[in-house]
């Protein structure tokens, strides 16, 4: 049965308001400025393999209208894992909070 070793949530700019101990965000040295890297404590897990589940809140562009966005991984690694912010149904690139939770089989 899977269980959760790890949750967190994110703001836009990449800080932690909410996080298993020991998790960092790092929005200066991703594949694009458009990402995260999320490091792992050392230990947390021993393989490349576990599941990772990701959430992103509607974005508000402040005229009142909430945009949709999608949001996924790469470079899943035992040390750390990117998620990147693709573009919104408006066309544009969306930064907004976003959560996250790690399973290990």
């Amino acid at each position: 049965m899977p269980r959760v070793i790890a949750v967190g949530n994110v703001r836009a700019d990449g800080t932690i308001y909410n996080a298993t101990p020991g998790i960092k965000i790092d929005t200066m040295n991703v594949y694009d400025s458009n990402m995260y890297r999320v490091v792992l404590p050392k230990c947390l897990v021993l393989t490349k393999n576990y599941i990772i589940q990701l959430t992103q809140e509607l974005v508000d562009d402040g005229d009142q209208d909430f945009f949709f966005s999608a949001i996924g991984y790469l470079f899943r690694t035992k040390k750390d894992f990117q998620v990147g912010i693709i573009k919104g149904n408006n066309g544009q690139f969306i930064k907004g909070n976003w959560s996250f939770t790690i399973l290990d089989l």
